[in-house]
């Protein structure tokens, strides 16, 4: 599974939308749709703030799990 995939997964599992976690990583929609696409690849930042919105380990949400 790519990294999209699990965004998109465990955003889901979680029960906010694109714009909900855009909100809760300080960031806009488009971004986090632009990553679930696979069209952009996420910062070192931007993963640290997925992973507390989404309470998920970096492991996990990069494929290392």
């Amino acid at each position: 599974m790519e990294f999209k995939d699990r965004l998109k997964q465990i955003r889901k599992m979680r029960g906010y939308t694109q714009k909900e976690l855009a909100k809760l990583c300080g960031t806009s929609e488009r971004v986090i749709q632009n990553y679930e696409l696979g069209e952009r690849k996420p910062g070192f930042d931007a993963i640290i703030s997925l992973c507390n919105a989404l309470d998920i380990s970096s492991d996990f949400l990069l494929g290392l799990q």
